[in-house]
């Protein structure tokens, strides 16, 4: 039982998922038929997250079981950590260049669901060597079960809850649409017309949640934090 309530644990931390909540504020914001193309992205992270925690569970070999790797692992902890903090120094100290261009586009009318759901594949294959929360899912998964058919169904509800707040946001737009739209959109005009421009704040949390994550562990690793 205390496996399965720290499976579902962190399945709620993993939903804290900058990115995917920036992209569906971008699908909703920008123009366009937002639900189709929220439902394709989230589609496609869950797809996508689905069948590399599957495989991974099922100890496939190649690249796959790399991720899966404690040395790996520590090498995706130093990663998160350089990264993010060169992605959180880059927001908060621009060139002149970035800070004068960087606004949220506007998408076409016509913007394929293909590309949509390409973009939803690329971004998480992208993080999931950061992926620890589900890595570690994956971990307590196997000492839960080794029944295939009951492993299946907990890694899809896992992601449920991982793809939950996107879901959760189209939702909201489309019931208070008309109240939510003005709000935000004003926030998005506020924050183009700002020396640091929206993809810049963007940039920063993401990159701070990235180096926060990978020093804390880094911390502990070396006994600075207990």
């Amino acid at each position: 039982m205390s496996s399965l309530l720290g499976f579902y644990g962190l399945s709620l931390l993993d939903a804290l998922n900058p990115s995917a909540l920036a992209v569906t504020l971008l699908l909703v914001l920008r123009g366009g038929p937002y639900r189709s193309r929220v439902v394709a992205y989230v589609s496609a992270i869950f797809a996508t997250y689905l069948v590399l925690g599957i495989a991974i569970y099922a100890g496939f070999g190649g690249v796959l079981a790399l991720f899966d790797n404690a040395i790996v692992r520590e090498v995706g902890y130093w990663l998160a950590a350089v990264l993010g903090t060169a992605m959180l120094l880059f927001a908060l100290f621009p060139p002149a260049r970035t800070r004068q261009g960087m606004k949220l586009p506007r998408l076409p009318e016509r913007l394929p669901l293909s590309l949509v759901m390409g973009t939803g594949v690329t971004i998480t294959v992208a993080e999931f060597s950061t992926a620890f929360p589900y890595l570690g899912a994956i971990g307590l998964l196997r000492d839960l079960t080794g029944e295939f058919a009951v492993a299946v169904p907990l890694l899809a509800s896992y992601n449920a809850i991982f793809v939950l707040p996107p879901v959760l946001l189209m939702v909201a737009f489309a019931a208070f649409g008309d109240r939510i739209r003005p709000r935000f959109q004003a926030w998005l005009a506020r924050r183009e017309n700002t020396k640091d421009g929206t993809w810049l704040w963007i940039l920063g949390i993401v990159g701070f949640l990235l180096a926060r994550h990978g020093f804390t562990h880094i911390a502990v690793q070396l006994g600075w934090l207990r």
